[in-house]
C-alpha cells in the first residue's frame, strides 16, 4: 500500500508547486506591468526637461518646450504640448515606427501625426524667414558629419485640425484644415479656407480663399508649385475697392511666373483679369478686357472714370529703374481740367508706351497715342532737377494723316469751331524740343518743326471765317461791347495814315519777325517756353501779331491748350488768306490799350488828346509798351498820377527794339529817350 501511495503524493506536490509558481509569476508580471510604466514615466518626465528640451532647442536653434512625452511598446513616440518658439505649437506630435521598420533595425518613422498644430511663418527684424534657418539647421544635423541619411523616408504627415499662419511685414495669411504630404525633396501643403490680408505702398488686399496648395522644397522653403482655387479678393489702390471673384493661382515652375486670374463684376457683367509675376525679373504683367476703372483711379478731381473701361496689357518691372510698358485702350473716361479745355474731354483712345524712370531721368522709349484714324508718336528723355524739366530731348511725330481725319480725332471740347472746317488733303511732320536750363538764359530751349501741310480748305467755320477780316465785320471787344470794325467805319485808321514808327513800335515790341514768318515764330515760342519753365508758371506769352488778332477776333480770352490749338489753325488760315499789311492794320484798330480803350485812334485820344498820326516816337513806344498788360499798367499809372520808373524802363526797351529793327535811327532813338511823354492829365485821373 505504501509503495502504491508515494507516487500519488509526489504528483500532488508537483501540481501544487506548479500552481504556486504560476500565481507568483502572475503577481510579478502584474507588478512589473504597473511598476515599469510608472518608473518609466517618472524617468521620462525627468529626462524631458533635463535632456529632451535642451536637445530640441539646440537642434532647432529656437527655444523649444515639451509638456509631456510617452513611448509605446509598438514603436509609437508621442510628444505632448510641443512649442517651438513662436513658430509652432501643437497639442501632440506622434511618430509611428512600423513593424517592418523595427524588424529592419531602423527607427525612422514612416508616419507622423500632428494634432491641432498652429504653424506660423514669421519674419525676423531683418525680414529673414525664421523657418528657413530652423529647417537648414535640422537638415545639416541630419546629414552633416553622420554619413548619408537613411534611405527610408517619411511617407505621410497626418494633421488633425490646426492652422497655418504666415505673418511677414505687409502680409498675413491664416489657413485652416492644414495637410502636409512629404514628396521628393520637400513637402506638399494643402489647406482649407484661408484669409489673406496684405498692405504694400498704399495698396490693400483682403481675400477669402477656398483652398490653397503648394509644393515646398526643404529646407530652403522654395515654392516649386502653388495653386489657389476659388474664393475672392478685394483690392484698394487709394480709391474705392475692386473685388475679384473666382480666383485662381497657378505656379508650376521654380523661378517661373505666378499666374493669377479673377473676375471683376461690372454691373452684372463679368470682366476677366489676369496677373502674372515673374520673380526672375521682378516683372508684373496685367491683362484685362473692358476692366472697369472706377476702383483704380480717384473718383474725385479732374479724372472721371465712373463709366470707364480699359482693355489691354500693362507690364511693370524694375530693371534697373521702374519701367512701364504696354498697350491700353480706354473707353468712357473723361478729363475735366480747365487748363486744357473749357469742357469735359473724353479720353477714348489707345496708348502704346514704354517708359522707364531711373533716378532723376525719365526715358520715353516708345509712345504712340491713337484716336480715331489719327495717331502721334514720340520718344526721348526728360531729366528733372531744380525744375520739372531741367533738361530734355523730346521728339513728336505726326505720320502722314488725312486733314479731316486729324480734325475728327480731336475731342469736341478741344476742336471747338474747327469741327466746322471743311478740309481735305494730308498733313504730317515732326517737332523736336531740346531743353537745357543749365545753359544761359536765351539758350535753354531749341525748337525745330518740320511740317508737310497739304491741307486744302474748302470752307472756313462760319463764326471764324478769316475772310471777313479784310473788310467791315462785327467785332466783340474783351469788355463785352460789340461794334462794326473795318475801313471807313468809326475811327478806323489805315496804315498809310500813320507815321512808319507807329506800327513799327508795335511790331518791334510784340513781333519783331512779323514781316518774315508765316504766322508763327518758333524762336519766340522757344524763348517764352524757356521763361515759363524757369519760373515754373505761365510767365510769358509767345503769340505773334497774327495770333493775337485771331484771338481778339474769334476766340474767348481763356488760356487753355484747346484755345491755343484753335488759335494755331485759324492763324494758319489768316496768313493764307490776308496779306501782312491788312493783318497789321486790323490788329492796330482793335487792340486794347487801356481800360475800355480799343484801337490806336482811341488810345491816342485817351492818353495824349491827339490823333494817331500826331503821336511822337516816345508816345508810340509808350502805347506799344502797354500791350502785354494794358489794364494793370493803366491802374499803376492812375495810382501814381504819372509814369513811374518801371513805365520809363518799358518805354526804353521798346525804343531800343525799334532802333535794332531799323524803324528809327540811333539819333532818333536817343532823342526819343529824352523827350517828354506829355500824358493827358485826365487819363491819369481815372
Amino acid at each position: 500500500m505504501r509503495t502504491d501511495a508515494c507516487p500519488v503524493e509526489t504528483t500532488g506536490a508537483i501540481a501544487l508547486w506548479a500552481r504556486l509558481r504560476a500565481e507568483w509569476l502572475t503577481v510579478l508580471t502584474l507588478g512589473a506591468a504597473v511598476a515599469v510604466p510608472v518608473t518609466a514615466a517618472r524617468y521620462l518626465d525627468h529626462r524631458i526637461h533635463r535632456d529632451l528640451e535642451p536637445a530640441l532647442s539646440r537642434a532647432t536653434g529656437v527655444p523649444t518646450r515639451v509638456g509631456g512625452f510617452t513611448a509605446g511598446l509598438t514603436g509609437n513616440v508621442t510628444v505632448h504640448h510641443l512649442a517651438v518658439g513662436e513658430l509652432l505649437t501643437a497639442d501632440s506630435v506622434e511618430a509611428a515606427v512600423s513593424l517592418d521598420s523595427l524588424l529592419a533595425g531602423e527607427l525612422t518613422p514612416d508616419e507622423i501625426r500632428v494634432t491641432h498644430p498652429r504653424l506660423r511663418a514669421i519674419a525676423d527684424r531683418d525680414g529673414g524667414q525664421a523657418w528657413r534657418a530652423v529647417l537648414a539647421r535640422l537638415a545639416a544635423r541630419r546629414s552633416g558629419g553622420h554619413g548619408a541619411a537613411s534611405g527610408r523616408r517619411l511617407r505621410r504627415i497626418v494633421v488633425s485640425g490646426g492652422d497655418l499662419v504666415i505673418d511677414v511685414p505687409g502680409l498675413r495669411i491664416r489657413a485652416g484644415d492644414v495637410e502636409f504630404h512629404p514628396s521628393g525633396h520637400g513637402v506638399r501643403v494643402v489647406t482649407g479656407a484661408a484669409v489673406i490680408d496684405a498692405e504694400r505702398r498704399g495698396a490693400v488686399v483682403h481675400g477669402q480663399l477656398a483652398r490653397l496648395g503648394a509644393d515646398l522644397r526643404l529646407p530652403s522653403l522654395t515654392v516649386e508649385r502653388a495653386a489657389i482655387v476659388g474664393g475672392h479678393a478685394t483690392i484698394e489702390l487709394g480709391a474705392g475697392p475692386m473685388r475679384l471673384d473666382d480666383l485662381t493661382l497657378v505656379h508650376d515652375l521654380v523661378g517661373g511666373p505666378w499666374r493669377v486670374t479673377g473676375v471683376v463684376d461690372d454691373g452684372g457683367a463679368p470682366r476677366a483679369v489676369a496677373v502674372a509675376y515673374d520673380p526672375s525679373t521682378a516683372t508684373v504683367a496685367i491683362a484685362g478686357d473692358r476692366v472697369p476703372l472706377a476702383a483704380l483711379a480717384p473718383r474725385t478731381g479732374p479724372l472721371a472714370v465712373d463709366h470707364a473701361h480699359a482693355t489691354g496689357q500693362l507690364t511693370v518691372s524694375r530693371d534697373p529703374g521702374l519701367r512701364l510698358a504696354g498697350t491700353i485702350t480706354i473707353a468712357g473716361a473723361a478729363l475735366d481740367l480747365p487748363a486744357l479745355a473749357a469742357g469735359s474731354i473724353p479720353l477714348d483712345a489707345t496708348a502704346e508706351f514704354a517708359v522707364q524712370r531711373v533716378d532723376d531721368r525719365l526715358e520715353v522709349e516708345r509712345l504712340r497715342l491713337e484716336r480715331g484714324s489719327a495717331s502721334v508718336t514720340g520718344h526721348g528723355w526728360i531729366r528733372t532737377g531744380h525744375h520739372a524739366a531741367q533738361a530734355a530731348n523730346l521728339t513728336l511725330e505726326l505720320p502722314t494723316t488725312g486733314c479731316r481725319d486729324l480734325v475728327d480725332a480731336l475731342p469736341a471740347a478741344v476742336r471747338g469751331q474747327l469741327g466746322e472746317l471743311a478740309v481735305r488733303g494730308t498733313i504730317g511732320g515732326a517737332a523736336q524740343a531740346v531743353i537745357d536750363l543749365d545753359a544761359p538764359l536765351g539758350e535753354g530751349i531749341h525748337l525745330a518743326v518740320a511740317l508737310a501741310n497739304r491741307c486744302e480748305v474748302m470752307a472756313d467755320p462760319p463764326a471764324a471765317d478769316v475772310h471777313q477780316l479784310a473788310g467791315v465785320a462785327a467785332h466783340r471787344f474783351p469788355d463785352g461791347r460789340k461794334g462794326a470794325v473795318g475801313p471807313g467805319v468809326g475811327d478806323w485808321v489805315a496804315l498809310a495814315g500813320l507815321p512808319g514808327y507807329v506800327p513799327g513800335a508795335f511790331v518791334a515790341a510784340e513781333d519783331a519777325r512779323f514781316w518774315h514768318h508765316d504766322g508763327f515764330d518758333v524762336a519766340q515760342i522757344a524763348r517764352s517756353l524757356e521763361i515759363d519753365l524757369r519760373e515754373d508758371r505761365f510767365a510769358r506769352g509767345g503769340s505773334t501779331i497774327s495770333q493775337q488778332l485771331v484771338k481778339n477776333a474769334f476766340l474767348a480770352q481763356d488760356r487753355t491748350l484747346a484755345r491755343k490749338l484753335e488759335e494755331a489753325v485759324l492763324t494758319w488760315r489768316l496768313e493764307a488768306v490776308l496779306d501782312k499789311p491788312t493783318i497789321l492794320a486790323r490788329y492796330l484798330n482793335v487792340i486794347e490799350l487801356g481800360p475800355g480803350v480799343f484801337g490806336i485812334t482811341a488810345a491816342a485820344h485817351h492818353w495824349f488828346g491827339r490823333a494817331p498820326h500826331q503821336l511822337t516816337v516816345r508816345q508810340a513806344a509808350f502805347l506799344a509798351a502797354l500791350t502785354p498788360a494794358p489794364r494793370t499798367l493803366s491802374a499803376r499809372l492812375a495810382a501814381a498820377h504819372r509814369a513811374d520808373a518801371d513805365i520809363d524802363r518799358r518805354i526804353g526797351v521798346v525804343i531800343r527794339a525799334m532802333r535794332r529793327a531799323g524803324v528809327i535811327t540811333a539819333a532818333t532813338a536817343h532823342a526819343a529817350e529824352l523827350a517828354p511823354l506829355d500824358l493827358r492829365p485826365a487819363a491819369l485821373a481815372r
